[in-house]
């Protein structure tokens, strides 16, 4: 056998060994968990979005940050990040808060988009009224695990309905 059949297989071995158990990593659930506005303002709203994480491994996952956009009824309501490093236990979850926050004078600048925000707003008014109609969202991002060199990507669709009242505005 030649020398570098021999110096071959040990490494072969090793990166087949690293591959199998860094793709036994499952990768963190990400869903939102609720959704509540916070503040109004002229220019800006304020939300409050809690979203759970899931760790389907049998041993704790590190997210060094998350990056999503939050979605109803197929458009962008806002996005937000999270850069504090949080530890999912083994087999469990954990609720992690963040503030996002929308821009009305930004959704303005977009006059293609305005048409649809309208509609939106309307939905909105209208099951604010009938509390109980549920609205479709889409929660999609990624998420940095420590470990691993490449974000892991997430994509979730639910429903949730709008809790009564207004909040207090800015």
């Amino acid at each position: 056998m030649s020398m570098l059949a021999r110096l071959s297989l040990p490494v072969l071995l090793l990166l087949t060994t690293a591959c199998q158990s860094f793709s036994g990593l499952e990768a963190p659930e990400v869903s939102l968990s609720s959704l509540r506005l916070e503040s109004v303002g002229v220019f800006e709203q304020r939300w409050q979005a809690v979203l759970r994480a899931r760790n389907p491994n049998d041993r704790a996952v590190t997210i060094k940050a998350l990056d999503y956009e939050i979605l109803v009824n197929g458009e962008r309501l806002a996005r937000g990040n999270n850069n504090e490093a949080i530890t999912l236990p083994a087999l469990d979850d954990v609720l992690i808060t963040t503030s996002v926050s929308t821009s009305l004078l930004g959704t303005l600048q977009q006059l293609q988009r305005l048409q649809r925000l309208l509609g939106t707003l309307q939905q909105l008014q209208r099951l604010q009224q009938n509390a109980g109609e549920p609205l479709n969202y889409q929660l999609k991002g990624s998420a940095r695990v420590a470990g691993l060199a490449f974000p892991i990507h997430f994509d979730r669709e639910g429903e949730f309905t709008l809790p009564m009242g207004t909040p207090p505005a800015q």
